[in-house]
């Protein structure tokens, strides 16, 4: 009978345990909630509805420092470079030149001239600092949809559209336009669209026309499917005769327009092939436009247009 009696008790004790806890919870959140600033605080909004920098300054003052510093003239400071003893980032040097600042020549340096880099196209940006600045939220477009539920950007398409139509260098607007992560990758993906079906029992043969980009075969060797296969120069097909054609539905031609190294505005040459037209160096900064292009399969990189290589940017236009 001695538990019975002191059952009041422990539930009293019980309630104000509960109790106790409930109104801690409480006054943590009630601590957190309050501490956070409001929206409008946090972008910086005024009361007159205007907007002032807040979040984004500091960002544009890390920018400015780092394009401030020369690098002797050899070399480049970038944000997002290898961080020093200092907690900033140093000096990215030019071939041929390295110490802190890039002032030291390098004794019996050899330049490597195995491939191009857009760098002629870095002082343009420099003249045009303010007009090429891009800051945006580290908030930015996180879903996997971008704009209108599709999985890429419709306002970067219309942008691209409407600069081919001002450069006139190739027909756009009624193009399904593609982005890929640079124009190897797009590359790839052409060549397998275009591939008869793996059950097919059929492989297409993919070819070039010398002196072709390395990366048209060695893409193609890579993968090794079955539906398609590297078949060489477009010698063996230039001169297929008529009866020859039903095959040459087989083929599938590269085509650079114009042409790496030679700059030849080249056409395809194999009748009856599908052709994939690599127009990366197809702009007035590299050749003459002597009317716009409209082939079915067209290529473009970002690297050859405006010289952002490393932000490895591609699309197709089909």
């Amino acid at each position: 009978m001695e538990p019975a009696s002191r059952t009041p008790g422990v539930l009293g004790l019980q309630v104000l345990l509960c109790s106790s806890l409930l109104l801690n919870a409480l006054l943590v959140a009630h601590h957190f909630l309050s501490a956070l600033p409001a929206p409008s605080e946090l972008l910086g909004a005024t009361s007159n509805g205007g907007g002032s920098l807040s979040w984004s300054l500091q960002a544009a003052r890390d920018a400015e420092s780092v394009a401030a510093t020369g690098c002797s003239g050899h070399g480049r400071v970038f944000l997002d470079g290898i961080v020093g003893e200092d907690g900033r980032p140093g000096c990215e040097c030019n071939t041929c030149f390295q110490g802190p600042d890039c002032s030291v020549r390098t004794a019996n340096c050899t330049v490597d001239a195995d491939s191009g880099d857009p760098m002629f196209l870095e002082p343009y940006w420099m003249r045009h600092a303010e007009a090429s600045a891009v800051v945006f939220s580290g908030w930015h477009r996180m879903s996997y949809r971008a704009t209108d539920g599709v999985f890429q950007s419709v306002e970067l398409e219309r942008s691209i559209k409407q600069l081919h139509r001002a450069v006139g260098n190739a027909v756009a607007d009624d193009k399904h336009m593609v982005f890929g992560t640079g124009s190897v990758q797009l590359l790839s993906a052409l060549v397998y669209a275009l591939s008869p079906d793996s059950n097919s029992g059929s492989s297409a043969g993919v070819v070039a026309t010398a002196p072709y980009y390395a990366a048209y075969k060695s893409s193609t060797v890579l993968f090794d499917s079955r539906e398609n296969h590297w078949e060489g120069n477009t010698a063996a097909w230039a001169n297929a005769s008529a009866g020859n054609a039903t095959r040459n539905e087989d083929i599938i031609e590269f085509v650079t327009s114009p042409n790496n190294p030679d700059a030849q505005l080249r056409k395809p040459v194999v009748g009856g092939a599908s052709a994939i037209v690599d127009h990366a160096y197809y702009w007035p900064h590299f050749t003459h436009i002597p009317e716009p292009a409209d082939e079915d399969v067209m290529i473009f990189t970002v690297s050859k247009l405006s010289g952002h290589a490393s932000s490895r940017f591609g699309y197709s236009q089909t």
